[in-house]
Formats: structure tokens, sequence, C-alpha cells
């Protein structure tokens, strides 16, 4: 396999005749050759993936978000290739061979092999004690030796829920820079907001900035992720540059989180990934509040209510379900559950990808 691959973008695969080819009429070489790259951990994983549910995505009809990455030009290209396919086969089916399961086994278990000398290696470092070691200036460190957490008060009326076996260095009084804080463990955090002064956790190799914002970060030492979930406003997550001669930290590009979103840093691959928190809470306020009781109501309107109750964007084939209609009672359902009985009453399915959720099919014609 071409290793120039490992610098190639999303877009970049959807454009190559070898990719697509194998993922619209795959044979046991070309599988063989991309498990290979894949087996190869390259640096843009995370791209080939993205590349593979945006095709899947065109193929189900789903072309605005693909339309951010390629052009609509690209776009109908690979939509004749998809016709083309399907009148090939008259009825498709991918299916993985004895090599793609054997691949996949040795990847696993190179990856738990990984795992296994990264966190024993982990064992004589400490990523917060060398952290700390660099700060020029004094810190108080609070440590939470008890079974509960504990609520800790900083200076700028922050507040902090530190978890057990947790601890938290921070300076007695901010400067008018900044405001930095360094973790080792799990800590929910509730910033007071100031927008000339950014409010910056330092967490393993990750960098957490915000002006004001409620979040949870999570980064044991013993752990090789760290979290970052974000209950109300907006947060920047990066993987943390350390000191540079200026003495001032710096941090390169990252994500952006928003309300019921989590970011996911790997500290074997350095990457990060972003995803719906396990359970969304309602974030919009009591009078923009939904009711969620409908009555022969459009489907849209229905989607609409779940994006704006719960900060999260909800992407479908609006031409596809203009003609959907839901009537049922969703006030007590979770966001979950919601999700469900959309997609059964209009015969549809749905994934949850970076942060988002995407609605496939359906049809009530």
């Amino acid at each position: 396999m071409d290793h120039s691959l490992d610098t190639c973008s999303a877009a970049d695969f959807l454009l190559s005749d070898e990719f697509v080819s194998h993922q619209l009429e795959p044979t046991p070489e070309t599988a063989l050759l991309w498990d290979a790259w894949l087996a190869s951990n390259p640096p843009n994983l995370a791209e080939w993936n993205r590349a593979v549910y945006l095709l899947e995505s065109i193929r189900q009809g789903l072309h605005q978000y693909a339309g951010k990455v390629i052009s609509e030009e690209a776009i109908e290209g690979l939509l004749a290739r998809i016709r083309g396919t399907n009148q090939r086969q008259a009825a498709p089916v991918r299916r993985i061979g004895y090599p793609r399961w054997a691949a996949a086994a040795v990847v696993v278990l190179l990856s738990g092999l990984l795992a296994y000398w990264w966190l024993g290696r982990q064992g004589s470092q400490s990523y917060y004690t060398t952290r700390m070691a660099d700060v020029r200036n004094a810190f108080t460190e609070r440590v939470n030796q008890t079974n509960a957490v504990e609520t800790i008060v900083l200076s700028d009326s922050s507040v902090v829920k530190l978890a057990p076996g947790s601890r938290i260095s921070f300076k007695p009084s901010f400067d008018a820079a900044s405001r930095e804080v360094y973790l080792s463990g799990e800590a929910d955090f509730k910033v007071s907001r100031d927008v000339r002064r950014p409010f910056l956790v330092y967490a393993n190799e990750v960098v957490t900035r915000v002006l004001g914002t409620q979040f949870t970060v999570r980064a044991f030492d013993a752990e090789a992720k760290v979290l970052v979930n974000v209950s109300s406003g907006q947060v920047s997550v990066s993987k943390d540059q350390g000191i540079v001669d200026s003495g001032k930290p710096q941090s390169a590009s990252g994500l952006l989180l928003l309300p019921n979103q989590q970011a996911v840093f790997s500290r074997q691959s350095e990457e990060f990934s972003k995803s719906i928190v396990p359970e969304p809470r309602v974030v919009g306020t009591a009078a923009r509040k939904p009711s969620f009781e409908y009555d022969a109501v459009p489907v849209g309107q229905v989607i609409r209510d779940m994006e704006e109750a719960y900060g999260i964007s909800v992407l479908y084939n609006k031409e596809q379900l203009k003609n959907c209609e839901l009537s049922a009672s969703l006030k007590t359902e979770t966001f979950e559950e919601k999700l469900r009985v959309i997609c059964t009453t209009i015969n549809a399915d749905y994934q949850k990808l970076d942060g988002q959720v995407v609605i496939h099919g359906g049809d009530c014609r």
C-alpha cells in the first residue's frame, strides 16, 4: 500500500479510485492491502474512518454532510458509481473473509500489548509531577484523600468539585493574564465567566480552555485516556505543548466542544475523538424548552425541538422525510429514547458521529 496515504485527508480518500473501489466492491486482494495499511496504525486513521462514513452517508442520500468536505460535482460522481455498483449487484452483501478477521485480531493484540507497555511505563512517570516542576510561580495544592467529593472555591469564585484520589494545584490569587490550574485525577469545574482571563486546566497531556462554563475533566495518571465532558457553554481542548522559551504555556489546535459533547484524548496515539455524552441533558432555558407533546407534527419540527433542547445537531434527508409526521408524547423519555421513537415511527435508524446524530433512511409516503 502506498505510504503517501498516511497524509491523506477524508476528502483525498473520497476522491481516490483505490479507496472508493474497495468500499463499493471489495475483493480479497484489496482487503489484504487495506488491512495491512490499517494495521500499520497510520497517523490519519481518523480521516480514513471519516471517509468511510461520508461515503455511506452519500449512499444514504445525506449529501449535506459530505458537502462540507467535497464539492457537489464530486458527490455526483460518487453517486453515479454507487448506482452503477447497485445495478451490478442485485443483492449487495459485504462480507469479511478470514484474512480480514485475522488482520483485525492482530491489530487488537498489538493494541493491547502497546497499552500494557504504555501503562507500565507510566508507573515510573507522573505527568502532573513533571508539569508542576516546570511551573515557576508558587501554587497551592489540594489532595482529596477522602471517599467523598471535595468542594473547592477558587479566588475568582469558580467552584471545583474534586473527586476522591485526585489532586489539584492553583494559585491562591490568579494573575491578570489567565487562570491556570493543574489536575491529576477527576474534577468538575463551574467556572466564573471572565472574557479577559481564560481559564486553563492542564490535565495529563491535555489543555482545556474556557471563559466561563461547566465541564468535567478526568485524567488519572494510570489511565491511558483523558476525558473532557461539557455540561454548559463551550470548551476548547488541545494537546499541551509544554513550556516554551518565553516561559508561557503553549497549546496546539484541537477540538471545540459544545454542551452534551465530550472529547477523549488517547495518550498512546495522541489523538482526540469527539462524541455525544452518554446521557445528554436538556440545556435550553425553561422558556425555550419544547413541550415534546406531538399530534401529527412534521418530523422536521420534532428534530428541530431536539436540537434546540439538547444543543446537538441532527442531520437527515429533509426531502426524503418531508411527508413524515409524529404523534407521540416524549416528555419523560431520555434523548436516546426520543431518537428511537422518532426513527421507529419513520422506519429509519440513526448513528452518532463527531458529536452529532445522523438519521439514515426513512420513508413516509
